[in-house]
């Protein structure tokens, strides 16, 4: 039995968007990497930005906690799942325009963009062909790989304030870190983004992208969340974990990876307690042997 306050929201959102796009108890596995994760009290899939902002302020209406997801790529939901709503966000309308500057709403896929930014002629965007998930996460997180960084290409981006009020946050307000930004700590929702390319011949930027792609084959295939942990200052996660002897350790049907030791993959099986104990495990180790504390680049979502 569901609590009023969610029966109401669940009803509110049926009256906006239809019933049958609002869902109660979606497990949340089969939407994120991992491949882990219970139940959401409520979900529901948003198609355009109108839709995210409205769902979003419904749930904030009624008291609830919004949570958003876009592929689940750098999350680890817990078994006992998620309160409140939780929103799939898959609102991916992009624009080119003048001087090569790109426009793409949260939910649209880093690698759909990269390739439409080449077809485009339009350079810069390359690294994110290599990177899992969205750009609302991209934002969230100041995603990127060793050398690029998604702040090096924002301009400004469109947020979703806890308060339901709508404004576009320049590279300074948003606050970017190593894998980090201020929405990690407020909770705001990305709406979309603006980034500043810069012209090039499509050829030469998807030779760029094939590079970028070459150099991902290095790393371990099947469900993971790419790395686990953010490197510690000249070092790099993955090596203090497997001179920890830790690579190949199993927990449940959680494997860190032989490949990779910065990833852990589900061999089939695996439960969230499964990953965060290894996460864990890999945490004391390091901290034992070297003195470092490692920190993780994945959130955790849900009931712990």
């Amino acid at each position: 039995m569901m609590k009023p306050d969610i029966e109401l929201l669940a009803n509110r959102l049926a009256e906006a968007f239809g019933r049958a796009r609002v869902k109660r108890n979606e497990i949340l596995a089969k939407h994120c990497n991992w491949r882990v994760g219970g139940p959401a009290d409520l979900f529901f899939r948003a198609n355009t930005a109108e839709e995210l902002v409205l769902a979003a302020r419904l749930a904030k209406e009624h008291g609830r906690p919004v949570t958003v997801l876009g592929f689940g790529a750098n999350v680890l939901v817990s078994d006992k799942g998620i309160r409140g709503l939780v929103i799939l966000n898959r609102a991916q309308r992009t624009a080119f325009g003048p001087d090569a500057v790109v426009q793409a709403d949260s939910g649209t896929n880093l690698a759909v963009l990269a390739k439409q930014a080449a077809q485009e002629g339009v350079a810069g965007l390359e690294f994110l062909i290599g990177i899992p998930g969205t750009v609302g996460a991209a934002v969230a997180v100041n995603a990127g790989t060793r050398t690029e960084w998604i702040s090096g290409i924002v301009r400004r981006a469109r947020i979703l304030t806890s308060e339901g009020a709508v404004r576009w946050l320049a590279p300074h307000e948003l606050d970017f870190a190593y894998r980090n930004s201020r929405l990690k700590r407020t909770g705001e929702i990305v709406i979309c983004a603006e980034f500043q390319g810069k012209p090039d011949s499509p050829e030469r930027i998807e030779q760029r992208m094939a590079e970028h792609l070459r150099v991902r084959q290095n790393q371990p295939t099947g469900p993971s969340t790419g790395s686990v942990f953010k490197n510690p200052d000249g070092d790099f996660a993955g090596r203090l974990i497997e001179a920890c002897g830790l690579k190949g350790l199993r927990i449940g049907g959680a494997q860190i990876a032989e490949m990779h030791a910065n990833f852990i993959l589900n061999t089939g099986g695996a439960q969230a307690r499964d990953m965060k104990a290894l996460i864990e495990r890999a945490k004391t180790e390091v901290r034992r042997k070297f003195g470092v504390e490692l920190e993780e680049e994945v959130r955790y979502l849900g009931e712990w």
